[in-house]
Formats: C-alpha cells, structure tokens, sequence
C-alpha cells in the first residue's frame, strides 16, 4: 500500500464513528499551543472516503483555530481501507 498527501477542507472530513482518544484539559492546552506554534507537523490520515483514521483531535482543534472551510494536507491511502486494515491502522495509532 502507498499513501501520498492531498488537501482537504476541515468539512469534508468524516469522524471515525469510533474515535478512542480522549484529552484531559491539560492535553488539549498543550496539542493546541503545539498547533499554534507548529502547524500541522504531522498530517492526518484519512481513508479514501474522507473518514478520519488517524488526528481527530488535532482536526477537531483546527476547526476551533480556522473554521470548516481551512485546508489542510492529508495522507491518503492507494486504494480504500478495508475494515480489518482500518482497525489495524486506528489501532496501532492508539497503542504507539
């Protein structure tokens, strides 16, 4: 599998139904302040579908910062995730 960038609009990315990361108050400051300062120094991960695989919250905190119509750069896949790869991807964001 190859996964290349693409830009997409805040809007056009779909939530993962089930999004296992949560931030305390604390981790929020801090992932806002890293974007503030950094921008966006590791792009989301989005399947071919616009659904979010990996960088829900730093989407989530984008939209705060910019607004639905910002572009960002997403890693997109060659071809559409199945689930059992898709758990694998979600998964092992998680666990690292």
């Amino acid at each position: 599998m190859k996964w290349h960038n693409e830009t997409r609009r805040l809007a056009q990315l779909i939530p993962f139904d089930y999004n296992p990361r949560q931030l305390t108050e604390k981790q929020y400051a801090d992932l806002k302040a890293s974007l503030t300062k950094f921008d966006l120094a590791e792009i989301p991960a989005i399947n071919t579908d616009n659904t979010i695989i990996a960088g829900h919250q730093r989407i989530r905190i984008f939209a705060e910062l910019h607004g639905m119509d910002y572009e960002i750069d997403v890693r997109v896949p060659d071809k559409k995730l199945g689930k059992k790869d898709f758990w694998a991807k979600t998964f092992w964001e998680v666990v690292t």
